[in-house]
Order: structure tokens, then sequence, then C-alpha cells
């Protein structure tokens, strides 16, 4: 099936921003708007700087926060009704990957307790069974049973986001939120890592939402991308597509922002790196410019940019929320 089955429509978070006495209450529009789907067997990337709401679309998603606005489906069914027993039926179909390894994981548990407490929650096996399940989890993440009885202090970096990669595989879930799962660990272990999510994809069909900053990583992983600025998204397209020939201004500087590495030959032969992109400011969240967000940054910019906000719509087989695509 190729059907979608999550659907993310017109999310939003706003957070009140402090303000003096008597100041006009102001707000931060953290996801203003966003609207996605993901197919089942598939990877959607979420991509943008710092910043954009990435992380918070994430949290959004798994109802680990409630919503200003908007709807998740999952399966049709709007997630932010659930309650009782459909919110723990929902919690074992959607897992995620947190960020930072060493954080998400109790300093004061083992592994075999880390991995064996969801099969206890939602009661899948015997408790004299859960050894030989969580044994069979460390094998696929790439782990011996050695690491059953240490702490994870006694890991590295990439060691443990393998714990946590098992831990959301306990409970056999359709989807998995990594939220920057690989920005925490050196770049040798990146690799790894990216190739343990590639290896998961085959093996189970699970379907993932990647967030990331890196697009070299979602070019390689991903199926569909979203590219979000300021909280909302500003193209929709295929992986390929969008790489190989971006329509939106933001996406174009992003790309042209990859550092590319040249070499330049000095006269006695070593090889210098120089790193080349583009950089700009970025307006604060708090006051979004009127118009399109993005034009106070955009080359292209005519006047209709200054007034009104473009909507997401259909050019060309993709999404592109921007005026110069009507």
């Amino acid at each position: 099936m190729d059907m979608s089955f999550l659907d993310v429509q017109n999310l939003k978070k706003h957070y009140q921003a402090r303000s003096g006495l008597g100041e006009t209450k102001r707000f931060v529009k953290a996801v203003d708007g966003v609207s996605f789907s993901v197919k089942r067997d598939k990877v959607f990337a979420l991509v943008g700087e710092s910043g954009c709401g990435k992380s918070t679309v994430a949290r959004l998603i798994l109802k680990l926060i409630d919503p200003t606005g908007g709807r998740v489906l999952f399966k049709e069914q709007d997630i932010t009704a659930l309650k009782g027993d459909s919110l723990r039926a929902f919690r074992r179909s959607v897992q995620i990957v947190f960020q930072d390894p060493f954080a998400s994981l109790n300093p004061r548990m083992r592994v075999i307790d880390t991995l064996g407490e969801p099969f206890i929650i939602h009661k899948l096996v015997p408790r004299k069974q859960i050894r030989e399940h969580v044994v069979v989890l460390l094998e696929k993440v790439g782990l011996g049973p050695e690491a059953l009885m240490k702490y994870p202090h006694e890991f590295s970096g990439g060691q443990r986001q393998r714990i946590c990669i098992a831990r959301a595989l306990t409970v056999s879930p359709e989807l998995i939120v990594a939220d920057e799962p690989l920005s925490a660990l050196d770049v040798s272990i990146q690799a790894q890592i990216l190739n343990l999510f590639q290896q998961i994809r085959r093996d189970s069909g699970i379907a993932l939402v990647f967030i990331s900053h890196d697009l070299n990583v979602v070019r390689y992983l991903s199926d569909e991308v979203g590219v979000m600025y300021l909280g909302g998204i500003v193209e929709l397209a295929g992986t390929e597509e969008l790489f190989s020939a971006p329509k939106h201004p933001y996406t174009e500087l992003l790309l042209s922002s990859v550092p590319k590495i040249t070499t330049d030959r000095t006269a006695d032969q070593s090889p210098r790196i120089f790193l080349t992109g583009v950089q700009a400011d970025i307006p604060s969240p708090i006051d979004v410019p009127p118009g399109c967000p993005f034009h106070p940054r955009c080359q292209k910019r005519f006047e209709l940019c200054d007034k009104d906000v473009p909507a997401l719509k259909e050019s060309g087989g993709r999404q592109v929320a921007c005026h110069l695509y009507k």
C-alpha cells in the first residue's frame, strides 16, 4: 500500500513571548500552518535552518505538546483527541529517536531494563522472555548481548544512539520520527547510524519522518522533502526533483550553502581545503516580516512579495509557496 497514513493539516503552534507591563502580547509562531503527508514505507524529510520549527513539528506529531491549531491524522484518526487506551495504542505505533542519545537514556538504568520496559508497559511478552527479545533487538542495531548489563555512560555516542533506536523498535512501530539523530555524533559514526536507518527501513518497512539540517544526509535517505522557513513549508517535492531543480529561492539558498570542498595545490603540492557557502541573517520569529517571510533575504523579490503571503500551491508536480509560481 502506498497510501498516506500520516496527514498533517494546517498545523500551528504559537508561544506567547515575554512582554513588559502594558505592552501588547506578542507570539512566537514556531509552527504556522504546516501541511504534509507521509506514505507507508517511505521517508519524509523536514529540512531548514535552526529555529525554523522542525523539532516543534516532531513533538506535535507525537502528541508530546498540543497544537494551537490544525490537526494530525494518523490512519485517519485525529491524535489530538486521543486518550487512555487509544493514546497508548498510538504511542506504540509511533516512536521517536531524539537528537542527544545520552540525554534520552536514563543513566541509572541498564540496557536490559531500558529496552525491557516497553515490553512490560505494553504487555507484549512474558517477563521471562524479555531478555531473549532484548538480545534480538540489540543484534538488529549491531550490538551484542554483552551490552545487556551495562549503563549508558559505558557506551560511545554512536552505541548509545543504537540503543535509542533499539528502544524505538521494541514495540514494532509503523512510524519513527527521528529528530536530528545524527547531529550529536562524530562524522565517522553518522554514516554508520544512517546505514542502520536504511537497513531498518528495508527489513521492516517502517515509515520515517527524518528531521535534519544536513542536506547530504537527506538526499541519501529520503523519498520526499519539505523545506521549512520561519514556521512554514515553502517547498514540498520528491527528493531528486528538489535537489536537481529547486524552485523556491530559499531552497536554492539552502542548496548553495551546502559546504563544497575544493582543492588548490600550492608550490609544495600540499592540498588546501576551502569551504564555500552563502550566509544571510534570519528574521526574528517574533517579528516575522509582512508579506513573504523570506523576501528580506530574497534576490528575486518584487513588489508583491512585500505585501502578500504566498500560499503553498501546486507547480510542476510539486508544491511551492512563492509568487514567482502562480
